[in-house]
């Protein structure tokens, strides 16, 4: 027995009371997939963000092993303050072999990350910052990258 009321309809196109609202989080209810990230334009417009630096850091030397190129531009979780959900600038980044990368200083952990460099002979604050003044020029950023792996020793 149909009545001539008029249909009541959800976003998604159901007629209401024929099936249930959609789960809670489902794409119908929210209109579509999310981009990747809330912030992500607000993150790649803050000072100290470039994917050009980050390409030259990974046409570099691992730091560590001597690896080339290295690979991965690790960023320095301990240089700077940063909010939840926000990744250190990209004039902090060092570059590392994907094995002292994932299996190095990833695993220290970021408190522990200036200690694990330093063991090795690395002052990676002054590494990141003398590679960050000289960013846009490859050679002048291996003859840095250099002349700190053979002359610094481990900071005690």
């Amino acid at each position: 027995m149909e009545t001539d009321e008029p249909k009541t309809y959800f976003k998604n196109g159901s007629q209401m009371g024929l099936l249930p609202p959609p789960p809670y989080g489902s794409l119908l209810k929210q209109g579509g997939p999310r981009p990747k990230h809330k912030n992500s334009k607000v993150q790649a417009e803050r000072p100290g963000m470039s994917p050009a630096h980050l390409d030259f850091i990974r046409k570099l030397p691992c730091c560590i092993c001597g690896k080339s190129p290295g690979g991965q531009a690790h960023h320095l979780k301990t240089a700077e303050k940063r909010g939840v959900g926000q990744k250190v600038t990209d004039q902090w980044t060092v570059p590392l072999c994907h094995d002292d990368h994932i299996n190095g200083v990833e695993r220290v952990g970021s408190r522990n990350e200036v200690s694990w460099f330093n063991k090795r002979g690395i002052n990676c604050l002054w590494l990141a910052s003398a590679l960050w003044k000289a960013t846009g020029d490859l050679k002048q950023m291996r003859k840095i990258l250099r002349a700190h792996v053979t002359t610094e020793g481990p900071i005690k």
